[in-house]
């Protein structure tokens, strides 16, 4: 009967201890559940969708070395798992896709979408859900100028400091040389983003004394742009302003250098310029006549540090391509996000909105990586990016201005051969 009864103790001691055990796995298992991301993205159908996929790559990227790191450390280990979706380039989709992920995929936070078309009406749905939004490339300035609460742009600035680049750096080489641009064409696709970046070039160059002789907007995705290019051969500019992204860009520096359009400068926009396929679908010889604004230094000024130089290597090794601006810019917003989660220390997107909001990121391998430290401001926005020209040097692209970061390696050559 004791044997019996130390047994049944013994047996009521096992299960206890199973039973403790078995509660607290239930209790780890629950603190590292993922914590689950919403990506919308332009993958297809899309001029766009070039870039997209550059910026899908970092991000995926972000989010496997965030893993591999250790997750998120203050909530046990937690993984991120990123739900992309196709945005199409179309804003009733990334809407409808926003929806989904919201209120089926119960997403914590989401980010993307790049376009500013497509992400000012889709960041509309994250307000209205009280679900956080990081911004990773679209530039429309309103996007963080409604009084939103839980939009947020760490890794980009309005079009208007692009623009405004543009034009100060031609300001810069007319005083630097004496080989002065005195009239622009300026031609841009009508898009948000277009007419934003047009808008602030218009008024800068008007400022500067230049006179615009072409003025253009046009379709994205337009089948033939030669009616355009001949406009502005017409016309005779001394600079040539490009907002397009990859298709269009390709397609218009290839007829302006076909075509023997001449001229100083050709200036484009940090889009279709920087995609990973300009290069080899223009071919060198035509991509050594592009200057284009930035906003990411490049490699010599960036990659210093171990973390960046993971990014880079790793990158390269899997997508036999450079990185650019654009997926610089992509894994950078990742691990904002990271960090937000970090302090909040939850997956309520309360929290997470909560943390987003007083981001001060300065000093840190990521921003050494992005070349800016990241505040975020009152209204969502960090104010502390800026944008560099570079001109483009056979496969590469060396930064040019402002002087202080400027390749010390390489001299720029204004004007550049337009002429073959």
């Amino acid at each position: 009967m004791k044997r019996h009864k130390r047994f049944n103790l013994k047996a009521l001691a096992a299960g206890l201890t199973t039973t403790a055990l078995a509660v607290c796995s239930s209790f780890s298992a629950h603190a590292a559940d993922p914590v689950k991301v919403g990506y919308l993205i332009p993958l297809s159908s899309s001029a766009a969708s070039s870039i997209g996929r550059d910026m899908s790559r970092a991000t995926h990227l972000a989010v496997k070395h965030i893993n591999e790191n250790g997750g998120i450390k203050s909530l046990d280990g937690a993984k991120i798992e990123l739900l992309e979706a196709d945005s199409r380039g179309d804003p009733q989709v990334a809407i409808t896709e926003a929806e989904r992920l919201i209120t089926n995929a119960k997403v914590s936070a989401l980010i993307g979408a790049f376009q500013s078309s497509v992400t000012f009406p889709a960041t509309a749905v994250a307000e209205k859900h009280k679900v956080p939004w990081v911004v990773d490339l679209a530039a429309k300035k309103e996007i963080t100028e409604r009084g939103y609460q839980y939009v947020f742009r760490p890794t980009q600035v309005p079009a208007s400091y692009n623009a405004n680049s543009m034009v100060e750096f031609v300001k810069y080489m007319n005083g630097k040389t004496d080989k002065q641009a005195k009239t622009v064409a300026m031609l841009y696709e009508n898009t948000d983003w277009g007419q934003d970046m047009a808008n602030t070039l218009r008024e800068g160059f008007k400022k500067q004394g230049l006179e615009i002789v072409l003025d253009e907007a046009y379709p994205p995705n337009t089948a033939d742009l030669r009616p355009l290019v001949l406009k502005v051969k017409g016309r005779k500019p001394d600079v040539v302003t490009v907002t397009s992204y990859a298709a269009d860009a390709v397609q218009l520096h290839k007829l302006l250098a076909q075509m023997r359009v001449g001229g100083m400068a050709y200036i484009g926009s940090a889009a279709g310029q920087i995609d990973s396929g300009f290069i080899p679908l223009v071919g060198e010889k035509t991509a050594n006549t592009v200057f284009t604004t930035n906003g990411w230094a490049g490699y010599a000024s960036t990659i210093n540090t171990p973390f960046a130089q993971r990014f880079w290597d790793e990158f390269v090794a899997t997508y036999k391509v450079d990185p650019n601006e654009l997926s610089v810019s992509a894994y950078g917003a990742m691990w904002v996000l990271k960090d937000a989660l970090e302090r909040a220390a939850s997956a309520d997107p309360k929290a997470i909105r909560d943390a987003l909001a007083t981001t001060k990121i300065v000093g840190t391998d990521v921003t050494k990586l992005l070349g800016y430290d990241i505040v975020i401001d009152a209204t969502g926005q960090n104010t502390e990016k800026r944008y560099v020209m570079q001109q483009i040097d056979g496969k590469e692209y060396r930064t040019v201005w402002p002087e202080n970061l400027a390749a010390k390696d390489y001299k720029i050559v204004w004007p550049a051969d337009t002429s073959e």
